[in-house]
């Protein structure tokens, strides 16, 4: 079904206004790995440029990123708020992610929804060199996003990262696909049912967002694919939990706090 939402989608990459020929041949390179139009930035603003040229979306090459704009929408990638949770982690502050996960260093992670990689970027931080992260995203264009920004980024140690693997697939075909036991936790975030609306960077995702839900299913596939656990990421007053039979949880009391379910391998 997302596959389908990425070919209905027509997008286009192109420049700032004032972009030279070496922008302009990145922009080309960009076309051709993501297989989507490059067009040549005119004298146009980006809502003229879709509305006259019938896209939904244009990709725009700008000198210090890669940007995903709409009529009215602006997606790009971003640590955002986990150089934050990184820091406050190191300082001994409890963090709930990291409470459920368990994570430790050399442990590997498989996150199932990776998008613009905030939580992979707390577990590549929290496993360190010795540990990995795989984080699957199904739409290519978050998955190109997420991938350079990746590649560019300095750590709050200012370092490169080299310890996250972006993989554009499903999480349901890449699970399907491993082997027993082979990472110590999955995790999931799927997108809340409850949007957040007063959040402006999430309701311009929303867009290329999975939004389909967890299945018991596709759990018990995680199950068998982690060594000690997997992780949810919800909403506390949601009924997900109840739904899927999960009863251990991390994090705020509150109704709209966000919290992370548990389910340990050993009592599957």
């Amino acid at each position: 079904m997302e596959k389908d939402r990425e070919r209905e989608m027509k997008i286009a990459v192109t420049t700032t206004r004032d972009a030279d020929e070496s922008l302009n041949h990145k922009a080309k390179d960009v076309s051709k790995d993501l297989n989507i139009p490059y067009i040549k930035r005119g004298n146009f603003s980006i809502k003229k440029t879709i509305l006259k040229d019938g896209f939904d979306y244009l990709l725009v090459i700008e000198r210090d990123k890669i940007v995903i704009k709409g009529e009215d929408s602006t997606v790009f990638w971003h640590p955002n708020m986990s150089e934050l949770k990184i820091k406050s982690i190191r300082q001994g502050n409890k963090e709930a992610i990291i409470e459920a996960t368990k994570l430790e260093e050399g442990n590997s992670i498989l996150d199932c929804t990776l998008g613009l990689a905030g939580d992979s970027l707390v577990f590549s931080a929290v496993v360190g060199e010795k540990g990995y992260v795989v984080g699957t995203e199904v739409n290519k264009y978050i998955a190109y996003l997420s991938k350079c920004g990746l590649e560019t980024y300095n750590d709050v140690d200012g370092k490169t990262i080299d310890n996250i693997k972006v993989v554009n697939e499903s999480y349901e075909n890449y699970i399907l696909k491993q082997s027993d036991n082979s990472f110590d936790v999955v995790y999931f975030d799927p997108m809340f049912k409850e949007p957040n609306r007063k959040s402006a960077s999430i309701n311009s995702f929303r867009d290329f967002a999975d939004h389909k839900g967890l299945t018991k299913e596709i759990l018990m596939e995680a199950l068998r694919v982690c060594r000690k656990r997997v992780v949810i990421k919800e909403r506390q007053g949601s009924n997900e939990f109840e739904k899927l039979g999960i009863k251990k949880y991390y994090g705020g009391k509150k109704n709209g706090a966000i919290i992370y379910g548990v389910i340990e391998k050993n009592i599957q």
